[in-house]
């Protein structure tokens, strides 16, 4: 499989930025794993369906929960590499590319994933840009960019990398 070059810099001016990343909605309330991996992989969430049906045996109908193995296997057959579930205290501590676990139930042990992205802006050489974007059916399409985390804290994330490329040592 060939490696897969996760982008490191995002088209931007000083107001304004430009995912890298292509945004797919989820098509229902449980695939926000399908849609995050087709925003990083490139491809439609029915692709990213397909392929976890034929190669990951996953049901064809419901009911179905994405648990960190599922989310590892279904990156790997898209040419990625995730971490297990880690929970961060502050935003430096997600690495470049990750997944967030949000609106987490305590009692049902489940939530809902967005993607995280940092880059470099394309207007300026030392300006970071740190973003999600959330899949969710419920959300505004004003809201499915966010910027702010400052209340990160608490969250679990599972970072994601290219297949035979290392991954960020300081994160």
């Amino acid at each position: 499989m060939p490696t897969i070059t996760i982008p490191t810099t995002v088209e931007s001016t000083p107001t304004t930025f430009t995912p890298a990343f292509q945004f797919v909605a989820q098509s229902d309330a449980f695939d926000d794993i399908w849609s995050c991996s087709a925003m990083i992989s490139g491809k439609s969430i029915e692709q990213v369906r397909e392929i976890a049906i034929t190669k990951l045996r996953h049901p064809e109908r419901g009911p179905y929960y994405y648990g960190e193995t599922q989310i590892a296997a279904l990156l790997a057959q898209l040419g990625f590499v995730a971490t297990v579930y880690k929970p961060v205290s502050k935003i430096s501590e997600v690495p470049d590319l990750a997944l967030i676990l949000i609106d987490f139930h305590e009692e049902m042990q489940m939530g809902r994933h967005i993607l995280f992205h940092r880059a470099r802006g394309s207007h300026s050489p030392g300006t970071t840009i740190e973003y999600a974007l959330d899949p969710s059916l419920g959300c505004k399409p004003t809201d499915r960019i966010r910027t702010n985390f400052k209340n990160i804290a608490g969250h679990w994330i599972i970072g994601i990398h290219s297949m035979n490329a290392k991954a960020s040592a300081t994160k």
